[in-house]
């Protein structure tokens, strides 16, 4: 409670709603309630921090296809594909314990938007340093367009970096991602997304579909 000196409109000590009265030489003074945090290293905070650096890094290691799939989200919110990434994945990253996260890629969100999604199967590992997904054709979905463009993302945890692969279209038997030969021996992660090429889905985006795990031979 703050003590007021001489009268109501004169100058008080001691806390009063968000700021905090003093005198200073003899005069008057104010400035802003600062609450005491008791503990800023607690486990609570230092989970918290976990989960902040692991989908910080995510989110660089994934720039390159996030710049394509979360664009339009971005765009929307006047913010950058990096800042959507982790408004749209923080309950995928999970801490228990302090300095170790976990992630659920199965559920991340690459690519969002309206688009008829491309039709993927299921992605093959086979092929030295490769990733290999057969596609059924999805050209005339109400919606897509044979022009659209479909794009293959591969995540290495171990290298803690991504790739695109080639770019196909909607009416490709299959897409691939050739991968650095020092991932020979990393489990990866897939993803799958497609962009509207045609004149009357120029832009948008489909979601991203998560096409399986594997280890690159």
């Amino acid at each position: 409670m703050a003590k007021v000196n001489w009268g109501i409109l004169d100058g008080f000590i001691g806390k009063v709603g968000t700021v905090v009265g003093s005198f200073w030489k003899g005069k008057p003074v104010m400035r802003a309630y600062k609450r005491q945090v008791s503990d800023r290293n607690s486990e609570a905070q230092q989970l918290v921090r976990t989960r902040f650096g692991a989908i910080n890094s995510l989110a660089g290691a994934f720039l390159s296809a996030i710049r394509i799939g979360l664009f339009e989200v971005a765009r929307r919110k006047r913010t950058t594909e990096g800042n959507v990434f982790v408004q749209e994945n923080w309950g995928c990253v999970h801490a228990d314990t302090p300095g170790a996260a976990t992630v659920d890629y199965t559920e991340l969100v690459i690519a969002k938007g309206h688009l008829p999604e491309a039709q993927f199967g299921a992605a093959s590992f086979a092929d030295p340093l490769s990733v290999e997904v057969p596609m059924t054709d999805s050209s005339e979905v109400i919606g897509a367009d044979p022009r659209d463009k479909v794009y293959l993302f591969v995540y290495s945890p171990e290298a803690g970096a991504g790739m695109l692969g080639d770019v196909k279209v909607r009416a490709d038997e299959s897409i691939a991602c050739t991968v650095p030969a020092y991932w020979n021996g990393h489990r990866v992660h897939v993803w799958g997304f497609a962009v509207g090429a045609g004149p009357d889905n120029e832009g948008e985006i489909s979601n991203s579909r998560y096409l399986g795990s594997g280890t690159i031979s």
